[in-house]
């Protein structure tokens, strides 16, 4: 038996023509995260494939991109893209450490608490 989330019913693809007639940007963490404003698509194998398993990764990076549109709300687009990009980056730590998902989702929390600039730049 498969089980999906509501929101993975559907291609990340998709996304693109859905967003065009607004003025939305849409997120979509899956096995190639995807970033569209309907103009610009960016797109990101960041992270590790076993996240798409853990239960609220997608809910998780909400907290990151929350943050980074907070500081710069004109580029929402780039504060978006670089929140996927730095999410990804604690899940690669994360799994470092993980034996499997239940640990990676402690260790992907661990990882994003732990996170610093120095880290950000040495590995993105």
């Amino acid at each position: 038996m498969v089980v999906r989330g509501a929101d993975s019913l559907h291609e990340s693809s998709d996304a693109v023509e859905s967003v065009k007639s607004s003025d939305n940007i849409v997120a979509i963490l899956g096995s190639v995260d995807f970033v569209t404003d309907g103009q610009r698509v960016f797109g990101s194998h960041n992270g590790v494939p076993i996240m798409q398993k853990i239960t609220a990764s997608g809910c998780s990076v909400t907290t990151p991109i929350a943050a980074f549109v907070a500081i710069d709300p004109a580029h929402a687009f780039e504060a978006t893209t670089s929140a996927f990009s730095v999410f990804g980056l604690t899940g690669d730590i994360g799994m470092e450490l993980a034996k499997g998902s239940t640990s990676l989702r402690v260790h992907l929390i661990d990882s994003l608490h732990s996170l610093d600039q120095d880290i950000v730049l040495e590995e993105l």
